[in-house]
């Protein structure tokens, strides 16, 4: 059988249904809103006229008698029925009571119903079938929605175009609520509206975007074009309930490439800009106090340093905004080079204050130090430095500390000369507890100055000077100026290294120091005094060699020239075996433990 045949059997079957006097007419379902009813009543009646038409009226006068309703009738009526769709339609985002919602299902009902009696006369000829058929009313539902929404989203009188982007998109989001709240439940799940809805709000605001970005604009023009289409838009569409019913990703992109990209690169290069002048002009501040003579604030007896509050402030403010205006954290990492620029600039600053001789310079030198310990955490921990731009700036900062540390250190060996020259003299020797006390004194008196720092820089300084103030006194001690000539002087010096080394951890530590492994380096060269066998001392050289990788050749010989009885043969036959030793371990350098880096600053000749 035929499709055209199948379908003539349906069409035959419908025909012949009688009417039952109960029924409504279909003005009644028409006046009571009964839309599908009244639907399926006009395509009965249709059904029977073409049977009329197929079979000749002749055969069939009966019929023609029966169906008192004409074509030009059933032509009116449908009129009428499409015509009330239309209206309830129409009204589809006004709805405020279960009734009109009702009828709006109803309407919704009544167009899928004429689009099932379309697809039935598929199989027919143009001249076979109803001049109305096909109605298409499902596409004249969708034009008509499309009307609607862009009426509801024509431009309202307002002043400026942030208005008119907010006005529409304010009504974007009260109607797209509206369509989740009352109008998704008038049709089938698989019609899916509440993503036509999406889509057709969708256009409409990107046409209005589009046609602003087309113009040249201005920064603040640019920026709010940004903000609604990465950051405001999408907020709206992830609200819950919208977010649950539509998939965004079958959305286009608000703006074309060609559109966004050009906007993109001027709001780069515009907080570009505003970074740069906003760093130099903290930087510009910060050296007109110190030119000035001004000293630094104290809050609680500390140093404040507000310039590493505004430097990082100012930059983590404009990256973060890059980051939400462009929705790409790659794209923002443009801006981090200012960085590296600004401090570029401020290590020139700060050279500049280390050479310099004014009174406030040392107190300058304390808040910086404070600034780039500050700034080396942050950006050690921020997310938004490419490798290159963080391995530069950190750099930087490394060098500006160890720069720093210099000149602190630099003025404690200075102010502590004349004591150093007792370590490791006679005097040391016959009185090394007295020494010792007389150099920590001093140090106490010098390390005050450094009561006014905060903690995490004074912990960082006060490392710095524990390991220097260390170096300082093995060196001495590595001068040989005393001769340790046989085994009990050996062992009375390295008791006196080994309480040394306890008073000078416990007094550094107790004033701020973290460097806690430090504790470790003087016990263990002063083990090496103990040792009376040359096979030990070896041994005892390996493993402090792989504690301590910079601790070199020159070094041991010179601390083992301490022990006077070790002949000059035996000291090659031990150099020769650390140099063997050496070229071992630096082919295995997992046996290493580069972290604990002190030897290096252990300057001998």
């Amino acid at each position: 059988m035929t499709k055209k045949h199948g379908v003539l059997n349906i069409f035959k079957k419908n025909a012949k249904k009688s009417h039952s006097p109960e029924i409504p007419t279909f003005k009644q379902n028409l006046k009571a809103h009964r839309f599908v009813d009244a639907c399926k009543q006009l395509i009965l009646r249709e059904d029977r006229l073409f049977v009329l038409k197929q079979d000749g009226i002749g055969s069939k006068m009966e019929l023609v008698e029966e169906e008192e309703d004409s074509e030009a009738r059933l032509v009116k009526d449908y009129e009428d029925l499409l015509e009330r769709v239309r209206q309830t339609l129409e009204n589809s985002l006004e709805l405020q009571s279960k009734e009109e919602q009702e009828m709006l299902k109803e309407a919704v009902h009544a167009v899928l119903e004429e689009e099932k009696q379309d697809i039935r006369w598929e199989g027919f000829q143009e001249k076979q079938r109803p001049s109305w058929r096909p109605r298409r009313c499902k596409q004249i539902h969708e034009a008509l929605l499309e009307k609607l929404v862009e009426r509801r989203m024509e431009d309202a009188p307002v002043d400026s175009m942030q208005q008119a982007i907010i006005c529409k998109a304010k009504r974007l989001k009260e109607d797209l609520l509206k369509v989740v709240t009352w109008v998704s439940g008038c049709y089938p799940e698989q019609e899916n509206v509440c993503q036509f809805y999406a889509t057709l709000y969708h256009k409409a605001f990107a046409a209005r975007l589009r046609e602003v970005a087309e113009y040249t604009l201005c920064d603040k023009d640019c920026v709010l074009i940004l903000q609604w289409v990465n950051q405001d838009y999408p907020s709206i569409l992830n609200i819950r309930e919208i977010k649950e019913m539509i998939d965004q990703t079958k959305l286009d992109p608000l703006l074309p490439e060609d559109l966004l990209a050009p906007l993109e690169q001027q709001f780069l290069s515009n907080e570009e800009r505003e970074v740069s002048t906003c760093l130099h002009n903290i930087l510009q501040r910060e050296e007109t106090a110190w030119k000035d003579g001004d000293l630094p604030q104290l809050m609680d007896q500390v140093y404040c340093c507000p310039q590493a509050i505004d430097v990082i402030q100012c930059f983590h403010r404009h990256v973060e905004l890059t980051e939400q205006l462009l929705g790409d954290k790659t794209k923002a990492r443009r801006i981090t080079c200012q960085m590296s620029n600004f401090l570029k600039d401020y290590r020139a600053f700060h050279a500049k204050v280390i050479k310099s001789k004014q009174p406030n310079t040392e107190a300058v030198l304390m808040v910086n130090l404070s600034y780039l310990i500050q700034c080396r955490d942050y950006i050690r921990n921020a997310h938004l430095f490419p490798e290159d731009v963080k391995t530069d700036c950190l750099s930087l900062l490394t060098s500006m500390t160890e720069s720093s540390l210099c000149y602190f250190t630099s003025n404690m060996h200075r102010e502590m000369k004349d004591l150093y020259k007792k370590v490791g003299s006679n005097e040391w020797l016959k009185n090394s507890e007295g020494v010792c006390e007389e150099l920590l004194a001093k140090l106490g008196r010098h390390i005050q100055k450094f009561n006014n720092l905060d903690k995490t820089c004074c912990q960082e300084l006060l490392g710095g000077i524990h390991k220097e103030f260390l170096a300082e006194y093995i060196r001495k001690m590595m001068k040989q100026k005393i001769k340790l000539s046989n085994k009990v002087q050996q062992q009375a010096a390295a008791s006196a290294l080994c309480f040394n080394s306890e008073c000078i951890h416990a007094f550094l530590t107790s004033a701020g120091s973290d460097m806690d492994w430090l504790k470790d380096i003087l016990p263990k060269l002063a083990g090496l005094l103990k040792l009376q066998d040359p096979d030990s001392v070896k041994l005892e050289l390996v493993n402090l060699m792989r504690a301590y990788p910079d601790l070199s050749e020159r070094h041991i010989s010179a601390w083992l020239k301490l022990k006077g009885n070790l002949s000059s043969s035996d000291l090659k036959m031990i150099l020769k075996s650390v140099a063997c030793s050496q070229e071992e371990m630096s082919g295995n350098q997992d046996l290493l433990d580069f972290s604990r880096s002190f030897f290096s600053i252990v300057r001998i000749k």
